[in-house]
């Protein structure tokens, strides 16, 4: 199985490597408990550390509409109907 592995640094980078199937089938990695603040609702400083160069510096602005976030404004556009009404055949 094909594995990224991120290097030490402050700039983030990855080594791609292999590693056998059965070694890592069946498993996960959990978050690790030393990231989580004292209070329990917060991470620590080590884990923004980590996930600063995964989330990167740029941020979109997304406005808010009665306190929810505006992604897209639709303006509906119905095709002019071509076809007669539809019948099903036990009604024809």
């Amino acid at each position: 199985m094909s594995t990224m592995l991120r290097r030490p640094g402050s700039i983030y980078s990855v080594e791609y490597d292999k590693v056998p199937l059965e070694l890592v089938a069946n498993s996960e990695r959990t978050f690790p408990q030393s990231w989580i603040a004292p209070n329990k609702i917060d991470v620590t400083d080590e884990f923004v550390s980590y996930a600063k160069p995964l989330i990167g510096q740029d941020w979109t602005s997304v406005p808010l509409v009665d306190g929810l976030m505006r992604f897209a404004r639709l303006d509906p556009k119905f095709a002019e109907k071509k076809m007669k009404d539809y019948v099903p055949i036990g009604h024809r």
